[in-house]
């Protein structure tokens, strides 16, 4: 067995053995939340995340094994990239991809970490050897097939509108790809209106509310920072690391043209629109693939930044290993809080019912490791999926509600008689209310 095919099935069974021992994060929870009350699609995002949860429930034997889904379908994901690299980059360079792959800090990180970009990442490598096979022997079969692939992106995070912004360009500069895609684009169209039909369907029910709240969240900001675009590239040439950058810069010709618009039309959307928004780290996180494309075509023999690279990425990566699952004090105040910082609040949980919360970050970790229904409160905080459920409204007398300490009751449901009879202290930052109706104005099922 070759030395790649070893990297491969190896780092397979090691992220499927971490991710089973690795405490759910709470968005994590919150997807697997949405698996377990089925829709066509989703306000926060669109619904395929929830299909890999749901699948994962069925094995939900031990820890975070619901995760292995979504696992699988990543590691698949840069199975298709090593064989679509294949034609261009020698089995070195492709080992040397593979490795970047596994250990950047967003790609790597997604292997054991399952959100809406794992399905995407999915999709975009799937559309990308769709893409190249069309281009080598166009036929109705790939066309249909790009489409749906696609179209399935679609249902896994708009994101995926990038492989087409990618795409526009070509189209325009290379003839050889543009009278194959106009030849095959009906079919392409109809490949991506049936991958992506749940979305729209759901969105059509609902006044296009996910579209209008992803719209607004990626572009809404009216008040623009001079630090937002400075902190995108600082972050993005941070993540890639200045090795990676500088060597896919220098790539040029060494690889087909469409690789350069893969990896940097995704990277410079995002710089564009720093300018009306904060953009997060893992939004370009497309682009990495072909940046990783890129760069290992054109980087020399000795490879000395390549391990530099790898070397600091895989130290980075075991520290944040042992401190998430050694949980040291100090880490409550950084980002690896996300891992544990319910954990209280779950042996709390275990004694209220109806339980509801403050958040759905709260909610969603609770429902997880309770495995029994908790909601958060209708109308509370930003508007999320549980907005749109009955189930997140109390129609009894009493329920129990988590919530920060300063945290001041809603209006809402004072106004329907709800008062505040107990503050159950949990920690430093969280209090259960105990809430009952005032007596004589019956509950909203009594009505």
């Amino acid at each position: 067995m070759s030395g790649l095919r070893k990297l491969f099935w190896i780092s397979l069974v090691v992220k499927l053995v971490l991710s089973a021992f690795l405490p759910m994060t709470s968005d994590e929870s919150y997807y697997w939340v949405w698996s377990q009350m089925p829709q066509l699609s989703y306000y926060d995002h669109p619904p395929f995340v929830a299909w890999l949860y749901w699948l994962g429930s069925q094995i939900d034997f031990y820890g975070s094994m619901v995760r292995w889904p979504g696992v699988l379908m990543l590691h698949l994901s840069l199975g298709i990239w090593l064989k679509t690299l294949k034609p261009y980059l020698s089995d070195s360079q492709r080992l040397w991809w593979l490795g970047l792959a596994l250990l950047s800090p967003l790609l790597g990180g997604c292997g054991v970490i399952v959100t809406p970009d794992v399905p995407l990442l999915f999709f975009y490598a799937l559309s990308t050897w769709i893409f190249f096979r069309y281009l080598k022997g166009p036929s109705i079969s790939l066309a249909l097939g790009l489409g749906l692939s696609l179209g399935f992106g679609f249902t896994s995070k708009y994101m995926i509108v990038l492989f087409v912004f990618s795409v526009l360009p070509l189209m325009i500069f290379q003839r050889e790809v543009r009278r194959p895609l106009l030849k095959g684009m009906f079919w392409v169209f109809i490949g991506g209106v049936i991958g992506s039909l749940p979305v729209w369907l759901w969105n059509i029910q609902n006044d296009f509310a996910s579209i209008r709240f992803q719209t607004s969240h990626g572009l809404g900001e009216t008040n623009w920072k001079i630090e937002w675009p400075i902190h995108y590239l600082g972050g993005q040439l941070g993540i890639l690391f200045p090795v990676i950058v500088y060597w896919a810069y220098r790539a040029r010709r060494r690889m087909p043209l469409s690789f350069q618009f893969f990896a940097w039309v995704p990277l410079g959307f995002f710089f564009l629109t720093s300018f009306r928004k904060y953009v997060e780290a893992n939004w370009p996180i497309v682009a990495y693939p072909a940046m990783f494309a890129l760069a290992v075509s054109a980087l020399p023999e000795s490879r000395k930044g390549l391990k530099v690279t790898l070397g600091f990425w895989a130290l980075f990566l075991a520290t944040v290993g042992l401190i998430v699952f050694s949980e040291p004090k100090w880490s409550k105040n950084f980002k690896f809080r996300e891992f544990h910082q319910y954990d209280a609040l779950v042996e709390a949980g275990r004694n209220y019912q109806p339980l509801f919360a403050r958040s759905y970050q709260i909610a969603s970790k609770l429902y997880f490791e309770l495995k029994r229904p908790v909601y958060k409160l209708k109308g509370v905080n930003r508007k999320d999926f549980f907005d749109f459920i009955e189930q997140s409204e109390p129609t009894g007398d009493r329920f129990y509600m988590v919530s920060e300490k300063g945290d001041r009751f809603s209006l809402l449901y004072q106004s329907r008689g709800y008062e505040i009879v107990e503050r159950i202290p949990v920690d430093e930052m969280h209090d259960i209310w105990r809430v009952e109706k005032k007596p004589g104005l019956g509950s909203k099922s009594d009505k």
